[in-house]
């Protein structure tokens, strides 16, 4: 970061972002999160929905984070938790794991910020992450192309744990998964409701600490979702606004920074 860009950062405020953090176990990596979405996004409302047992709630309290206990389990729940609680007009939420680099959530506040997109959300496969198996890459892929072929819309990174929308394009969103498939509901809901969605390049590292992820089970609940929602949800998926589903998509929606 040059010199003109740190003052510009620490004369900028962003008391209008809400960023919400779901954590299981995450004692590990939740202080500097935290600190680095402090440093990147000072003044951000942040928000800690622990589920754990260890002392990721107590580190993030000391770090001056709220935090909530979740009560419905799953990750979708606990966004949403977060979701519901936030004050600012932009809305964020990344994993707590360690995976992301808050200086790029900052890049996605921006893009939403200044009116380029109603949805920004990170893009990690511009080349296969080194923090990301072979086989949970095959498996990112096989479902991003599943995505683009049954809602006519190219996401190369359904999956990505970083994601900012503004509190317009929120209440425009019907947001009910608990479990894995929210992250693609965000983008299923923001295809119904004709919202821009941009995709730009960000970091992934290694995770600190052990996996809570079950790649083959949540990769079939993933799957069944994007099934369920194309062919069986109700009809307002097939016209919206007026217009056939297929003709509410122009070169412009398929921007990716």
């Amino acid at each position: 970061m040059s010199l003109s860009e740190e003052i510009t950062l620490l004369l900028k405020d962003y008391r209008n972002v809400s960023v919400i953090i779901p954590t299981l176990n995450e004692e590990e990596s939740i202080g500097n999160v935290i600190r680095g979405v402090k440093k990147n996004l000072p003044g951000a409302e942040i928000i800690v929905v622990d589920s754990g047992t260890d002392r990721t709630a107590e580190i993030a309290s000391s770090l001056e984070a709220t935090v909530v206990k979740q009560i419905r389990k799953g990750y979708g729940a606990a966004v949403r938790t977060g979701l519901n609680m936030a004050r600012g007009s932009i809305l964020a939420f990344m994993d707590g794991d360690g995976t992301y680099d808050p200086s790029d959530l900052k890049r996605l506040v921006d893009l939403v910020e200044s009116g380029r997109a109603d949805v920004a959300t990170g893009l990690r496969f511009s080349s296969k992450p080194a923090g990301m198996s072979v086989t949970r890459y095959l498996g990112n892929l096989l479902i991003n192309l599943l995505f683009s072929l049954l809602f006519l819309k190219r996401i190369r990174d359904t999956q990505t744990g970083m994601k900012v929308f503004s509190r317009e394009a929120y209440l425009k969103m019907r947001l009910k998964e608990d479990g894995m498939p929210f992250s693609t509901e965000v983008l299923t809901e923001a295809c119904r409701n004709c919202l821009r969605i941009v995709e730009t390049n960000i970091k992934y590292y290694t995770r600190v600490g052990v996996s809570k992820l079950n790649p083959f089970k949540d990769g079939v609940r993933i799957f069944l979702f994007m099934i369920r929602n194309r062919f069986y949800s109700n009809l307002r998926f097939l016209r919206t606004r007026g217009q056939p589903y297929w003709k509410q998509y122009s070169v412009e929606n398929f921007s990716i920074n």
